[in-house]
Order: structure tokens, then C-alpha cells, then sequence
């Protein structure tokens, strides 16, 4: 054919143009047919088909070991074919009208799929199906994307083929032993051509923003296939923090490189603090005169009790990148609560203190008042029913009967007090005894 094509030079003839116009097709077909197109299963996929047909179109998927019917066009009527009833259809968004549509992908529609028209070859397209794997890291941590493949372990570093892509675009390529990078992984992400003759093209991603979120496929390429052994879904987790802080500190925001960010506060409510461009800042009127942004930093000066709350810093996707929750104790009422309390225990022991004497003081009162009552008794006593004492102690003129002594009874009478006279003549016995008191 290229003997065919191939004439003296000078003005091109219409064969020639002709050959140039199929020469054109082929490529535009081979370009189709190397653009690879990954979906994740019970997803949607867009099989793209810029191309017009004015006959019968039929879509077939073609695998290894069989060739299915997915969607036969005849006269404006479609039909799908038995394995995929109610999943495909012509897409309607697409700019050319013979686009397929599957919704959803199911994990065996993976396979090269052919659009003709009228048994005449248009479109060539190869889908591939996965189902990633989650891997979750902090912010501004390290992280390793796992990927695994069948490779040779003797091939030479210079025939080493490693492919990763971020939602259809280049992290990593590493083609004949040299390394280029996508934008935004300079320096960050690396794999290992050693650990590749082992089967491991695992992609290492330093300093996690979150950015750096996403779906992630790993590729790799030899003389007999080109496939995508690895997909894996990155979750980017915003980085918490609690500070306790004192009346009049100073807050220190990290912003993570993030430009813009907008920061903001949430008491009872959620306020806007800032929104920061750089080491400018943008702030809200009770936070204007506190505030300074540095080197990807926001300061906050001055703290008061009414900034304990939490305070969120959010990239320009409106993804949270740290949570920082903050707790300023008010001194003036840790004061009040100390001096109240002192103030209960004080008054505690003054109540018990005049409890005390006020105890001491009635037991006295009623003891005076005991005392008194006795007195005033005996006082008023009828001293015409105490019995006379002449010469005789007042024990023996008025014994007790119960044997106790009388405490309250008067002085005896003095024994010089003269004899009372009797008519009656003495007996001896009593004569002797006078006369001995008398002398």
C-alpha cells in the first residue's frame, strides 16, 4: 500500500490526497484506541463516538473470550443486548450523537468496545473497571498509595514503565528510567524502581495537602500489556487541635500553604473571622485591629474568654483543613468562685463559734436561775415550824429524817443563852449534871 501512495514528487494527485485522508482515519482511529478510559464499578461511563451515522449503528463489546451485543440503532429505534438491558443507551451530552452510555458499570463490562455503522468500523474505545481501595491520612502527613504487578525482576532500571494519574491527570511517569512529575508533585511523590522488580509500585506522596485528595490509578506498561493493576481513593483528614490559653495570649492558625483560606469562628454561632490572600487578610470589624497573617499563619492577639469556641480554617474549596478548639478561663471569676467559697468558710466557722458560746452562755443562765429559785425558796420558809435549840446543836434539835444533813440551816444557838425554869423538882442524875453545866 505504501508502494501504492508512494509517487514522484510534485503536485499532489487525487490519489495521493486520497491515501492522505486514510492515513488521517488510521491515526485518529489509532489515537482512539490508545487512550485508555477507567470507571469505577456501579459508576457511569461515557464511551465516546464523534462520528455521524446515517445507517444501522451497533455497539459490541469484545474481551478476551467473547463478543457481546450492548446497543443495535435501527431506523432512530435502539435495542440493548441481553447483558445489558436497562444499562445502556446513545448519551445525549456528548458533542458527537453516537456517544454509548452505561449506567452503571458493572465490574465485568471492562473490554474493548467497537462502534459501526452499517458493519463499517467508526469508533474503537477500551474501558477499564475497578473498584479502589481507601487510604486515609492527616493532613500535612506522609502517606503510600499501594499498587502491585506482575514484572519481570531481572528488567533493567532504563526498561522500567510506571504510570500514575489523579483523577486524569499526571502525578508520576517514570518512562526508560527517567522520572517527570504532574503539577503540584515536584519533590513529593517518588516510587521505587527497585521495589518495581519486586512487583510494588507504590506511590509515596510527602506533605499531604488537601488538594492531594482524590482517585488515584497506577499503570504500568510491558511488551504484552498495558493495564492498571492499582486504584486507590485518598481521604485527606483535617488535622484537630485543642490549645488552652490565658486572658491576653496569642492564637496561632495554621493555614497549610493554602491560599485562599477563609477562617471561622463558631461560639454559639458560626461568624467569619477572616478570609486570607497570602499576608493579606480580610476581617471581620471585631477582629480587624487583632489580627496579622504571616507566612501562612493567622495570629490572633489579645485572647478574652469570649474567644473559647472553635475556630475552622477552610481552603477555597470550602474543605476543612483544621479545627482548632480554644478554651480562655476568665480570671475575674475564678477569683469570685475562690473568694465565695472563703467567704462560705469563714461564715461556717463564725455560726459554729457563736453556737458555741451561745451553748455555754444558756447552760450558765439555767444553772444562775437554778440556784436563785433554791434560795428564794428557802427565804420564805416559816421559821415558827423550825424546831428550838437550846444548848443543842440544830442536828440534834431537828434531825433529819432521812439521815442527809440541811445545808440551809442557821447558826446554833449560842449554850450561854440562860436555862429555861422548871416547877419541877430534879432528879439527882439531873441535878448533877446542872450543876456540872453550871459550873
Amino acid at each position: 500500500m505504501m508502494q501504492f501512495c508512494d509517487t514522484p514528487a510534485g503536485k499532489p494527485s487525487g490519489i495521493q490526497f486520497y491515501c492522505l485522508l486514510i492515513l488521517l482515519d488510521i491515526a485518529v482511529c489509532l489515537d482512539e484506541m490508545l487512550v485508555p478510559g477507567a470507571v469505577k464499578v456501579r459508576d457511569t461511563a461515557i464511551i465516546p463516538c464523534n462520528k455521524t451515522c446515517n445507517g444501522d449503528l451497533s455497539w459490541k463489546l469484545r474481551t478476551k473470550n467473547e463478543e457481546l451485543d450492548v446497543l443495535r440503532c435501527v431506523q432512530g429505534t435502539c435495542r440493548e443486548g441481553d447483558t445489558f438491558k436497562s444499562r445502556a443507551s446513545l448519551s445525549k451530552n456528548q458533542t458527537g450523537n453516537l456517544s454509548l452510555k452505561l449506567n452503571p458499570v458493572l465490574y465485568n463490562d471492562e473490554g474493548w468496545y467497537t462502534a459501526s455503522c452499517d458493519s463499517a468500523s467508526l469508533c474503537n474505545f477500551h474501558l477499564e473497571v475497578f473498584v479502589p481501595t481507601s487510604v486515609n491520612t492527616l493532613i500535612r502527613g506522609n502517606v503510600t498509595l499501594p499498587c502491585y504487578a506482575r514484572t519481570e525482576k531481572k528488567i533493567a532500571d532504563d526498561a522500567v514503565n510506571i504510570f500514575w494519574k489523579k483523577d486524569d491527570q499526571t502525578v508520576l511517569e517514570v518512562q526508560k528510567g527517567i522520572t517527570k512529575y504532574g503539577s503540584g508533585f515536584t519533590g513529593r511523590a517518588s516510587v521505587s524502581l527497585h521495589h518495581y522488580k519486586d512487583g510494588d509500585l507504590s506511590l509515596t506522596i510527602l506533605w499531604v495537602t488537601t488538594s492531594d485528595k482524590g482517585l488515584y490509578r497506577c499503570y504500568h506498561n510491558t511488551e504484552e500489556e498495558h493495564g492498571h493493576p492499582g486504584a486507590v481513593t485518598l481521604n485527606v483528614t483535617a488535622l484537630q487541635k485543642f490549645c488552652a490559653k490565658k486572658f491576653g495570649d496569642n492564637l496561632t492558625l495554621d493555614l497549610f500553604g493554602s491560599d485562599p483560606v477563609t477562617v471561622t469562628f463558631t461560639g454559639s454561632t458560626e461568624t467569619p473571622v477572616c478570609s486570607v490572600m497570602g499576608n493579606n487578610a480580610k476581617c471581620s470589624p471585631e477582629y480587624t485591629n487583632r489580627v496579622s497573617a504571616i507566612n501562612s499563619t493567622l495570629v490572633l492577639g489579645g485572647l478574652t474568654p469570649s474567644d473559647s469556641g472553635v475556630f475552622t480554617v477552610k481552603d477555597k474549596m470550602g474543605e476543612v483543613i483544621c479545627i482548632v478548639t480554644v478554651e480562655v478561663p476568665s480570671t475575674g471569676v475564678a477569683q469570685r468562685n475562690c473568694y465565695v467559697s472563703l467567704s462560705v468558710l469563714i461564715g461556717f466557722v463564725v455560726i459554729c463559734i457563736c453556737l458555741y458560746f451561745w451553748y455555754k452562755s444558756q447552760a450558765t443562765e439555767i444553772s444562775f436561775y437554778s440556784n436563785e429559785e433554791e434560795t428564794t425558796y428557802l427565804s420564805v420558809r416559816d421559821p415558827s415550824r423550825e424546831p428550838a435549840s437550846i444548848g443543842l446543836s440544830q442536828q440534834e434539835t431537828s434531825p433529819n429524817i432521812s439521815g442527809e444533813v440541811d445545808i440551809y440551816a442557821r447558826t446554833p444557838v449560842e449554850e450561854t443563852m440562860p436555862m429555861m425554869v422548871t416547877n419541877e423538882k430534879p432528879d439527882n442524875n439531873e441535878e448533877e449534871e446542872s450543876k456540872l453545866l453550871l459550873e
